[in-house]
């Protein structure tokens, strides 16, 4: 009998993967093929297509949250637009990201994203848009969005460094973004060893505790915990078979996080009531520093004014 076609094949036995690829269990027999990314590699576009038209699953995963799903779901095109910003535009954005946004770090990364996405011709995040797109070529293939809510990942980076490391953080940034960026296909194929993933992380989070923590390690708890739940049995499959796309950076933590029970994995989600603190904090600043400026300008107008034997009219 030939098999249905309007439901998404699981047959996975034998099926050649790429090298940046791994395939997790659950206990009740559902498999995961977690799939290393890098976001601006067109190899990485290619890996995306072959794992999913080769395994044919029933749910695609990807490292993103609801938050970021409107850019994701753009056309390349539309995404590549988005991006395409005039050097006084994004000097404002990054300002206002800056001090009205998600912080100084949020901003230089956004424009390290700018860079990687005039030398290499693709949007930020152009893995998972790729993944969208071909989950839509699989019957009945469901959509799960696996990372942290950007809320509660902008709180934990707020709250858990100390000045300290937000200001070595940042110099080290700053630094990153003074030099050519490197070949994404070459940092892909590099990122593909775990020996060079672990050396980096190192490397990038040497003295920053804090930032590896809400960055890297809990992530890798959450997405490992999400995953598994993705892969959970449902009244129509007893095992679905799941393709996660992840971050290269996240490969090892997610399997060394596979088998453990983490019971305090959702409050990972949790906003603190001192993150609503600093965001008060943080506007009060920009207020006292809009005010300083505005009422300095009128001082120096009247100084002009007085200068210049100037009278002006009231009314």
């Amino acid at each position: 009998m030939a098999a249905d076609q309007n439901v998404a094949s699981t047959t996975t036995d034998n099926v050649p993967l790429p090298p940046n690829c791994e395939v997790l269990t659950t206990e009740w027999g559902s498999k995961v093929y977690l799939l290393g990314t890098n976001g601006f590699c067109q190899k990485c576009l290619q890996n995306v297509t072959e794992v999913i038209q080769r395994i044919r699953p029933s749910i695609v995963s990807i490292q993103s949250c609801p938050a970021h799903l409107d850019d994701i779901a753009l056309k390349e095109e539309d995404a590549l637009k988005k991006l395409q910003i005039s050097s006084v535009f994004l000097k404002l954005k990054m300002f206002f990201m800056a001090f009205l946004g998600d912080g100084l770090v949020a901003s230089m990364l956004y424009k390290q994203e700018i860079l990687l996405s005039k030398k290499t011709g693709l949007a930020s995040d152009a893995d998972f848009r790729q993944a969208l797109n071909e989950r839509k070529k699989v019957p009945n293939c469901k959509l799960h969005l696996a990372d942290l809510p950007e809320d509660a990942l902008i709180c934990r980076l707020w709250g858990y460094p100390s000045i300290l490391e937000k200001w070595k953080y940042g110099r080290r940034l700053q630094q990153k973004l003074k030099q050519e960026p490197s070949n994404p296909a070459n940092s892909h194929d590099l990122e593909s060893s775990q020996e060079h993933r672990q050396q980096e992380l190192e490397t990038e989070f040497a003295d920053l505790p804090a930032f590896k923590r809400v960055l890297i390690s809990d992530r890798d708890r959450y997405l490992a915990y999400s995953l598994k739940k993705a892969a959970e049995p449902t009244e129509t499959e007893k095992a679905p078979v799941v393709v996660g796309i992840v971050r290269n950076e996240h490969m090892d933590g997610i399997k060394s996080n596979w088998n453990k029970v983490d019971l305090d994995v959702d409050l990972l989600t949790n906003v603190e009531k001192k993150y609503v603190v600093y965001e008060a904090l943080k506007y009060g600043a920009v207020m006292v520093v809009f005010t300083y400026f505005f009422t300095r300008r009128i001082r120096n107008r009247r100084t002009m004014d007085a200068y210049f034997n100037v009278q002006r009219k009231k009314d």
